[in-house]
């Protein structure tokens, strides 16, 4: 939201069309937790441990990395 009302702000809106804006640029940022959940499959991709384990170990370890960040 944070972010949505800063671009409204800088393009100087007001009324409907900062209302209709808002909606917009509001609906569209479940991308951002997507990016978040990618960058969490990273770095737990990257950690030393994930390198190691293989088949189940692997799999419950990548769980428990990603519900713990």
């Amino acid at each position: 939201m944070k972010s949505c009302n800063a671009d409204a702000t800088a393009k100087a809106m007001k009324g409907d069309k900062r209302k209709a804006f808002m909606k917009d640029c509001l609906s569209s940022k479940p991308v951002v937790a997507m990016q978040s959940q990618q960058n969490k499959m990273e770095t737990c991709n990257a950690d030393p441990k994930a390198k190691i384990l293989k088949g189940d170990e692997r799999k419950a370890f990548m769980k428990s990395c990603l519900s713990s960040k």
